[in-house]
């Protein structure tokens, strides 16, 4: 026959049980590998501080799900690296993030000549490759390639409202001049200028005065000489390039076309930019691809806010993953997102058909208190 077992000495038992399995997950999770991000950007050089922004805006969003908790208590690790901004770097960084970081995905890298090397290589790898700073069409083709995804509006749709803005304020597009960064971000901007015009019934955009100046400098002379002696006069230049050869260049020609309206991609990062302009504004415009900020806080910038919004998407991308998180796994996760509402933002969709999670554009104009404001709603642009 059975003894009988004590119901304390059952309930001890059962309490002890218990406890053991809480110490195993408890240590299960503590030891739980990170999840592994990678990042290749500029934080060195003319550029720096886009990457820098960048990193700021995605890591601060990491940080505060590291602080809850992470995912399901696995931590996310984002390992940076510097590329200068140069595309012969970020190879070896990319190649480094994937092979000794074992990274699942590659996010917020900035640049067009950049994007143009890493995101082939990432998306090979069978690595996500996600929100990088730029809107070029290289990473948005359809359909779409399988692991790269994007967060913000295209330097097409930017391209848009910048151009039907000239054309609304009844500039002719024979005064429209460029000012371009001499490599993949400037020919990228150049074909979208070509195509948006032609597409308004301008059938004469070989007659544009297109001006370049060479990456990570500040060579703009030649550009300004050209300008001085065209024929008409620009009334509208539209600028794609990094934010201090756009700030040198603004300076040295707003008095010298005293009618012309200076436009910029959002690439030319609005904060730098004004700070880089002491004295100037009016006339001074660029497209944004977050809404302005109501604060000076460091949400001001709008590269930090940019980062801070799209490492949101892909945490609730990696949130919906029921078990293993891999590049595959989250590559899956980010297509059945669907339409999520952002706060103070607004919708972004993604779905297998479409990666570009937002098509939100806004175009801004430089005020005498040196703050961006949408045109929109401001009304004058003085």
């Amino acid at each position: 026959m059975f003894k009988s077992i004590p119901i304390k000495k059952i309930t001890l038992f059962y309490t002890q049980c218990c406890a053991y399995i809480v110490v195993l997950c408890w240590c299960s999770l503590a030891h739980a590998e990170p999840i592994a991000l990678g990042m290749s950007t500029s934080l060195s050089g003319p550029n720096q501080l886009l990457g820098r922004a960048m990193y700021l805006g995605m890591n601060a969003l990491f940080e505060e799900i590291n602080q809850q908790g992470g995912i399901r208590g696995r931590m996310i690790n984002l390992t940076v690296l510097d590329d200068g901004y140069e595309p012969d770097s970020v190879k070896v960084n990319t190649i480094q993030l994937i092979d000794q970081h074992k990274v699942i995905a590659i996010v917020g890298n900035a640049g067009t000549p950049t994007a143009a090397i890493a995101a082939p290589i990432a998306n090979a790898r069978g690595v996500v490759f996600y929100g990088a700073f730029t809107g070029a069409d290289l990473l948005r083709k359809i359909p779409p390639d399988p692991y790269i995804f994007n967060f913000r509006a295209s330097y097409r749709q930017e391209m848009e409202l910048i151009v039907q803005d000239i054309l609304d304020r009844g500039i002719s597009p024979y005064r429209i001049a460029l000012f371009l960064q001499d490599d993949t971000l400037g020919q990228t901007g150049f074909d979208i200028t070509k195509a948006v015009l032609e597409q308004s019934g301008f059938k004469h955009t070989d007659r544009l005065l297109v001006t370049y100046y060479p990456r990570n400098s500040l060579a703009i002379q030649s550009a300004i000489k050209a300008m001085i002696q065209a024929t008409p006069k620009p009334e509208a230049i539209i600028i794609v390039g990094a934010y201090q050869p756009a700030a040198q260049f603004i300076r040295f020609s707003h008095r010298i076309f005293p009618n012309a309206r200076f436009y910029n991609l959002s690439f030319s990062a609005a904060s730098l930019l004004a700070d880089a302009l002491p004295g100037i504004h009016g006339r001074i415009y660029m497209t944004q691809v977050v809404p302005p900020a109501e604060t000076g806080s460091e949400e001001q910038d709008f590269i930090w806010r940019e980062g801070y919004l799209a490492a949101q998407v892909l945490v609730k991308a990696l949130q919906s993953i029921p078990g293993e998180i891999t590049g595959d796994t989250l590559k899956q996760a980010l297509e059945k997102l669907g339409s999520i509402n952002l706060e103070g933002f607004g919708t972004v969709t993604l779905n297998p058909g479409d990666h570009q999670a937002s098509d939100h554009v806004w175009l801004t104009h430089l005020d005498k208190t040196r703050q961006w404001n949408s045109v929109k709603t401001s009304g004058e642009d003085n």
